[in-house]
């Protein structure tokens, strides 16, 4: 009886160092080394997220009172105003020139569904990375939508999918929407983490 307990202790002895020695060399930190790399991959999708919404495709409609144009972002031509819909006001309505039929080649007007101003609480002019990224992810300022909304959001808007397709003479977003959204996936996937 007391050979059999020496033999088990043995083995369990055995099997505890090998079990030791073939633990991958990361083991013992825990989950913080998975936790940080998760958020530095995070935070790395969220810079090439920044580089489309901070693109002039995304940037001239969230603005606070008027629209800007074109890869420069000049003013906008005629002059058109929020109104309290972010529609514009009266005959200067959005639709009126930007309507769901897309884009016009003829006039070279862009357009898609529910042409608008971004809402007010979604304006970007200005903002730093780290500022918009916090905007983003705040639900009183992205239209009250959860993570996972946001992605849903930017995979499936036709608004939002005009920036990849823009129309001739204007420069789309700088990375392909397919790749945006895993950024997105992987933004949110790390905890939405923000730079400073």
């Amino acid at each position: 009886m007391a050979e059999t307990s020496v033999r088990s202790a043995t083995l369990m002895a055995v099997g505890l160092t090998l079990a030791f020695a073939l633990m991958p060399e990361t083991a013992g930190t825990g989950p913080t080394s998975a936790q940080s790399t998760r958020q530095a991959e995070s935070l790395a999708a969220w810079q090439e997220i920044a580089t489309v919404l901070q693109h002039p495709r995304c940037l001239n409609c969230h603005q606070k009172d008027s629209p800007l144009q074109g890869d420069m972002r000049r003013p906008h031509i005629p002059h058109v105003v929020r109104g309290t819909d972010g529609h514009g006001v009266s005959a200067m309505r959005c639709g009126n020139c930007h309507n769901q039929m897309g884009n016009n080649p003829t006039s070279r007007t862009p357009g898609a569904p529910h042409w608008a101003l971004a809402p007010a609480s979604m304006l970007w002019q200005g903002l730093s990375s780290g500022e918009l990224c916090r905007q983003l992810k705040d639900p009183a300022r992205n239209g009250n939508r959860s993570p996972q909304a946001l992605i849903e959001h930017m995979e499936t808007d036709p608004l939002v999918g005009w920036g990849w397709n823009p129309g001739a003479g204007l420069e789309p977003v700088p990375v392909a929407r397919k790749e945006f959204v895993e950024h997105m996936r992987a933004w949110v996937a790390g905890g939405t983490p923000c730079p400073k």
